[in-house]
């Protein structure tokens, strides 16, 4: 999960960045006036990031809704130096979609972004059953059947995207954008049908052949459970060698 946070004191936003970072969140620093200046010029890209953080700021309510305005969708966070009920209700009406008081901790903030995600998704709980995978919005490794299937982290990242957006397609520079965080290009896509085709292979290889993500051409991927027609199964008949023996001199019919 790829967030920026915002904070204009450097000492508060490195300890902040560091401690995210220990349970597998990218952080990104930015002051106020650069994100003031990206606001104006209308070309940040805020709408880039997974979620925003935001820190110690002035008119800190104020900033949150223009910053709301900008970004859309992307969950926004405020993170408020001390607990305060009129602040925390001014940030949520402002368009906050949290608020917690610093000091943060990493895991409990990973479990709000992710939580807030998947409702931003439609997803009400943090567990989907999809045919014989059972996916966790929670940020763990998916299950066939109860046992884990083990993703890379890059793997993960990707399978996250697709496995939020089940039944819907995923054009491929979406994916780029949220896993990589830049805008594909043809020589860059190309790194995207990579971690498809071994996404494809873990979940083959445990589902006995299952087929859960499909190339939609022109248009990107969709991530669903597969049919009983596109189930790839193995007739019994071509597990071993048929031949026919030729038959025996004198034998008796």
């Amino acid at each position: 999960m790829r967030v920026l946070l915002i904070e204009n004191d450097r000492t508060i936003a490195g300890a902040i960045s560091r401690a995210v970072a220990r349970v597998g969140v990218r952080c990104e620093l930015q002051s106020q006036p650069e994100i003031e200046s990206l606001i104006a010029d209308k070309d940040g890209n805020l709408e880039n990031y997974d979620a925003i953080l935001v820190g110690g700021v002035s008119t800190a309510d104020v900033f949150v809704a223009r910053l709301r305005a900008t970004v859309g969708q992307t969950i926004i966070v405020s993170l408020l130096d001390h607990r305060c009920v009129a602040s925390t209700v001014q940030h949520l009406r402002a368009g906050a979609d949290d608020v917690l008081v610093k000091p943060i901790n990493p895991q409990e903030i990973e479990a709000r972004l992710h939580a807030v995600r998947r409702r931003t998704h439609g997803h009400s709980s943090p567990e989907l059953s999809v045919g014989r995978l059972t996916v966790y919005l929670d940020g763990r490794d998916p299950s066939v059947d109860g046992r884990r299937l083990r993703l890379s982290h890059r793997e993960h990242a990707i399978f996250s995207v697709l496995a939020l957006n089940v039944g819907r397609v995923v054009s491929k520079e979406k994916i780029y954008e949220s896993v990589y965080t830049l805008s594909g290009s043809d020589p860059l896509d190309k790194v995207i049908d990579v971690y498809i085709c071994k996404l494809r292979k873990k979940i083959a290889e445990a589902t006995g052949g299952d087929k859960y993500i499909e190339t939609v051409y022109g248009r990107g991927y969709k991530f669903e459970a597969p049919t009983e027609d596109e189930r790839d199964v193995t007739p019994a008949a071509f597990l071993q060698p048929s031949f026919h023996m030729p038959a025996l001199a004198g034998a008796v019919a």
